[in-house]
């Protein structure tokens, strides 16, 4: 079966917000979105210390593979979560995409900065696939995008990760921080299509 076109892809390191306080941590991410509706997340996430990914904080009952028992949840960003947020070009309105290595998920949609928050309904939940090694972790994702995403706008990007460290707490991680405090919504660390 041939692969759908591909309309847009997104490679990228993700730096964390405190950048030396981290050194024997890379973390990067991946977006592909497809002619066919769907959007493709990819994290990985490399742990070079002695520990390797056992101070990587994740949910009990892991297994490698396809997480098919993923649940609609919020406040997952309280943990270990990789996270997307797109945006419509030209307009305040935005979605943010939460994604946690045991397949859960949620998707929200916002009016504008952090503002009017609603779930966004999904015409299937997404298919979250992990991958771990001693040092790696990895997630990949696919989610559709139809029918709320117009069809052939290009949105703008942020891929961001929050990390939940044993010795050091949740750290975040992004394409480009804020000034003052990790802030995921801001516009302005958005990249452009």
């Amino acid at each position: 079966m041939a692969r759908p076109a591909v309309m847009l892809r997104q490679a990228s390191r993700l730096l964390s917000f405190e950048p030396d306080a981290f050194p024997g941590i890379r973390v990067s991410g991946e977006m592909i979105w497809n002619c066919d509706g769907w959007l493709e997340l990819s994290y990985g996430i490399l742990m070079t210390a002695s520990g390797g990914i056992s101070d990587l904080l994740l949910p009990s009952g892991l297994f490698d593979g396809l997480q098919s028992g993923g649940e609609r949840r919020d406040e997952l960003w309280t943990s270990t979560c990789c996270e997307a947020f797109i945006a419509l070009p030209g307009s305040d309105r935005y979605w943010e995409i939460n994604l946690a290595p045991n397949g859960d998920w949620a998707v929200y949609s916002f009016e504008g900065y952090r503002r009017s928050q609603h779930p966004q309904e999904l015409s299937s939940a997404p298919q979250v696939r992990l991958r771990r090694w001693h040092h790696q972790v990895r997630l990949d994702a696919r989610l559709p995008l139809r029918p709320w995403w117009p069809a052939g706008v290009c949105p703008e990007l942020a891929l961001t990760s929050v990390l939940n460290l044993r010795t050091h707490g949740l750290n975040y991680w992004a394409l480009r921080h804020g000034p003052d405090h990790p802030d995921f919504h801001l516009r302005s660390t958005f990249l452009q299509p």
